[in-house]
C-alpha cells in the first residue's frame, strides 16, 4: 500500500514541477517553447519566389535584424532548404481565404515526414510566406515592416499591441518602426538570454 501512495506522491511531484516549469516559461510576447536550443544554429533558406518578386534585400536585411540580438539566437543564410532548426521564406501572388501581408506556420520533422504543430509547441522549422498582391500596396517602409514583423514570428515573438514602439504590433501600426525595437530586442531576449 506504500508503494502506491508513494509512486502516487512522486507522479503529483512531477506533473506540479511540469506544470510550474511551463507556467514560468510562458509570456504574453513570445511563445514559450519554439526551437528550444536550437535557435543559436538558425539556418535561413530562402525560395527563389523571394528573388523573383524582388523581395531578396528586404528578406535578407529583416533577418540580419533579428540575428544575434541574443547569443542563444543566431541565423546563418544557406543555400539549400534544411531540415531541422530552419527558416524558409516563400513569396506569391496571394495567400488564399487571408488578407494578409504574411503568415508564419510552424512544423516538426518525424518518422512520417512533417507536420505542422502549434506555435507553442517545439519545433523543427518555420516557414514564412509573403503575399505579393498585398505587399505590392506598401512602400519600403511598409514593406521593411512587414518582412520584419513576419520574421520576428518566426524566431518566436507574439504580436505586441502594448503602445509601445514595436515592430511586432499588428494594429495602430507605424511604419517607421519597421525593425526591432528596444521591446521587441528585450523579448528576444526574455525569450532566449542575453
Amino acid at each position: 500500500m506504500w508503494k502506491r501512495k508513494l509512486i502516487g506522491a512522486s507522479i503529483f511531484i512531477l506533473c506540479a514541477a511540469s506544470l510550474s516549469v511551463t507556467a514560468f516559461a510562458s509570456s504574453d510576447h513570445y511563445h514559450s517553447t519554439g526551437f528550444g536550443n536550437s535557435a543559436k544554429y538558425l539556418k535561413y533558406w530562402k525560395d527563389s519566389s523571394i528573388s523573383s518578386y524582388g523581395y531578396t534585400g528586404y528578406a535578407d536585411s529583416a533577418v540580419s535584424a533579428w540575428n544575434n540580438i541574443s547569443s542563444n539566437l543566431a541565423v546563418s543564410e544557406v543555400s539549400s532548404t534544411p531540415t531541422y532548426g530552419g527558416i524558409v521564406a516563400y513569396t506569391g501572388d496571394s495567400l488564399t481565404g487571408l488578407d494578409v501581408y504574411g503568415v508564419v506556420d510552424y512544423w516538426t520533422y518525424g518518422l512520417f515526414g512533417w507536420t505542422q504543430v502549434n506555435p507553442d509547441d517545439q519545433r523543427d522549422r518555420a516557414r514564412v510566406r509573403f503575399d505579393h498582391a498585398n505587399l505590392g500596396k506598401l512602400d519600403s517602409k511598409g514593406t521593411t515592416y512587414a518582412f520584419s514583423h513576419e520574421f520576428g514570428h518566426a524566431v518566436g515573438l507574439k504580436h505586441n499591441n502594448s503602445g509601445v514602439s514595436s515592430v511586432m504590433r499588428d494594429t495602430s501600426i507605424v511604419w517607421e518602426d519597421n525593425k526591432p525595437q528596444q521591446a521587441d530586442k528585450e523579448h528576444i531576449k526574455e525569450k532566449y538570454g542575453n
